[in-house]
């Protein structure tokens, strides 16, 4: 059964992504600065977690006060997958939109997929409207909702047993998908 967030896909063209995915992300492991950047990750430190995702994406590493410091860290620490809605207020920093606030969340939980151009693309192609909007939290949130959907759809062949988190697989293999 299709989940909702998936309603109106190209079930041809969604069964041959699952076909391809594994190819698609075999080198995949071979990506030393990701794999050492999200194995670095240790306890419960957001605003370090923030520094090593920062540092894999070559963004320049903040120095906020510390009162700003404090809600960062308190947002990172109470937003739960896939509920995105709390990070809302994060776009309101300076220099922050909604690509770097998903790759800080990827690295600091390994469950919310990096927001990716290409991968919202292919989605779209695939049947499933699904925008990029660096200003707009909600079309993360229909993002992550749509990568959530082909993780539960996902056949047993679809997903490649790869030691790296499942939102990066499909993330790379929906950029990768022509």
């Amino acid at each position: 059964m299709i989940p909702i967030s998936l309603f109106g896909i190209d079930v041809e063209i969604c069964e041959e992504f699952y076909s391809s995915l594994p190819s698609l992300v075999a080198d995949s492991v071979d990506d030393e600065l990701y794999a050492n950047s999200l194995f670095a990750i240790e306890g419960k430190l957001p605003l370090e977690h923030i520094r090593i995702a920062d540092t894999w994406a070559e963004n320049t590493p903040f120095l906020w006060p510390e009162d700003i410091s404090n809600e960062v860290e308190m947002t990172i620490r109470t937003a739960n997958y896939p509920d995105v809605s709390l990070l809302e207020h994060l776009l309101t920093l300076d220099n922050v939109d909604v690509r770097r606030i998903s790759i800080w969340m990827h690295f600091s939980t390994n469950l919310f997929p990096i927001y990716s151009e290409a991968a919202c693309e292919t989605l779209t192609r695939m049947g499933v409207p699904t925008p990029y909007n660096l200003k707009d939290i909600a079309s993360y949130g229909l993002y992550v909702n749509r990568l959530e959907g082909l993780k539960y759809y996902a056949p047993a062949s679809g997903l490649p047993e790869i030691g790296l988190p499942r939102s990066r697989m499909l993330q790379l293999g929906l950029e990768r998908f022509k």
